[in-house]
């Protein structure tokens, strides 16, 4: 199987061509089909298989086709539990999602200032990762409009609720749109 069998956007094949890859793993194999079909899954794979791209991947697909919601809010939004795979999910977004237009990736992280995230919320946003905390943050703030979003990922979904964000995890879920595809990718 190749990427092209997958089906996904031209722009993005040439992305992961250029990234040197030139099969999917397993686990992309079997989520990306899923979800360009728009149906929510749990995915469990090691650590080195490919998790982000199976994700990400199908995302980027979805943004190739603009949101008939005029907004400024995240179209998809990533939740990790630490800041270290938050950047690796945005710097993945990047690469894969380079040869699509105005695709604009934004991180929300505790130890960024408020007045940068601010700016950065201030503008439209296609795909947001974020740590539950500072989202949260933002939530309260009114500073997030999740009225286009149809996307929610949960990366490494065990170990965010093993560190505590089961509750922040359910009032971020609770703020977007009952109809958004869920995602749920973990590493055990």
């Amino acid at each position: 199987m190749s990427f092209e069998d997958l089906n996904l956007h031209l722009s993005i094949i040439k992305a992961i061509h250029d990234a040197g890859y030139t099969t999917p793993t397993p686990i992309q194999q079997q989520a990306i089909p899923e979800l360009i079909a728009g149906h929510d899954i749990m995915a469990s794979a090691q650590t080195g298989t490919g998790k982000t791209a199976a994700f990400m991947l199908p995302a980027l697909h979805r943004l190739a086709t603009p949101s008939k919601v005029n907004s400024r809010g995240p179209r998809i939004l990533v939740l990790t539990p630490t800041r270290e795979l938050a950047l690796q999910v945005s710097e993945a977004a990047l690469k894969y999602g380079k040869y699509l237009p105005r695709t604009k990736v934004v991180s929300i992280l505790g130890g960024m200032p408020y007045p940068l995230q601010n700016k950065l919320l201030s503008q439209p946003v296609d795909i947001l990762v974020a740590t539950p905390g500072r989202l949260i943050d933002h939530i309260q703030r009114g500073r997030i409009d999740f009225q286009r979003l149809e996307m929610l990922v949960l990366d490494e979904a065990d170990r965010m609720l093993d560190m505590g964000f089961i509750d922040d995890v359910e009032t971020i879920a609770a703020a977007t749109p009952a109809t958004r595809q869920t995602l749920l990718f973990s590493a055990t």
